[in-house]
C-alpha cells in the first residue's frame, strides 16, 4: 500500500530502472479492494511527482508504468490486445503441458495439448485467446484507455470474473490512474522543454 516509498528508496541505492506491480490475488490477506484505490492513486501520483523532480533537476529515472509512447506506440495489433497468451505465447511445464501462459499452469480445462504427444490440439482454446481483444470485451468498449492497456491480463481476468473476456476491475482502475499520471509527466515535460528553448 506504500509502494511509492519503496521506489523512493530503491531510486536512493541508485536504481534508474523501476518497475513495481500491484498484488493480483484473490488471498484476503494481501488483495486489493475498491476502498484500497484512493491511497493507492495518492501513491502514483507521489512517484509521478518524484518522476518530475528527478527529471527536472537533470537525474531521470524510468518507471515502467509511467513509459507511455503517447505519439507512436505499439502497433494496432499490440494495442488491440496487449497480451498475447495462447496466441503469441504459451507456457510448458516439465511435464510438457502446454498452457496459454504460465498463470494458467494447473488449471486443466485450460491446457491447449503436450509437447511430448501431439502438440497443440485445442485450437478452439487458441481462437478463444485471439478473440479476447478490446472490441470484443464489454468492458472495454467506452473505457478511455483501452487503446493504452489493450484489455488487461487475461489470467486475471478469469482468475477474478471466471471467463477471460471480463478485465479484473481494480486492475483497470489502477491502469487508468497510471495512464492519467503519464498524461501529466508528459505535459510537464513538453512544457519544461518549451520553456528552455525559450531561453535559449
Amino acid at each position: 500500500m506504500d509502494f511509492a516509498a519503496d521506489v523512493l528508496h530503491m531510486l536512493k541505492l541508485g536504481f534508474r530502472h523501476v518497475s513495481v506491480e500491484p498484488v493480483v490475488t484473490k488471498d484476503e490477506r494481501y488483495s486489493l479492494n475498491k476502498e484500497d484505490l484512493p491511497r493507492l492513486f495518492g501513491e502514483y501520483e507521489r512517484v509521478a511527482q518524484a518522476y518530475l523532480d528527478a527529471y527536472f533537476s537533470g537525474k531521470p529515472f524510468d518507471f515502467f508504468h509511467f513509459s507511455v509512447d503517447l505519439l507512436k506506440g505499439p502497433c494496432i495489433a499490440k494495442r488491440l490486445s496487449g497480451c498475447g497468451a495462447g496466441v503469441e505465447y504459451i507456457a510448458v511445464t516439465p511435464e510438457g503441458d502446454i498452457y496459454p501462459c504460465h498463470q494458467f499452469v494447473g488449471n486443466k480445462e485450460y491446457i491447449l495439448g503436450n509437447v511430448l504427444e501431439n502438440g497443440i490440439e485445442r485450437d478452439d482454446l487458441v481462437f478463444q485467446f485471439s478473440e479476447a481483444h478490446i472490441y470484443n470485451k464489454e468492458e472495454c468498449q467506452n473505457c478511455w484507455a483501452r487503446f493504452f492497456c489493450s484489455g488487461g491480463c487475461h489470467a486475471n481476468a478469469y482468475s477474478f470474473n471466471g471467463d477471460i473476456m471480463k478485465p479484473h476491475s481494480i486492475s483497470c482502475e489502477l491502469q487508468r490512474k497510471r495512464i492519467e499520471c503519464s498524461l501529466y509527466i508528459q505535459s510537464q515535460m513538453l512544457n519544461f522543454e518549451k520553456a528552455q528553448e525559450a531561453l535559449r
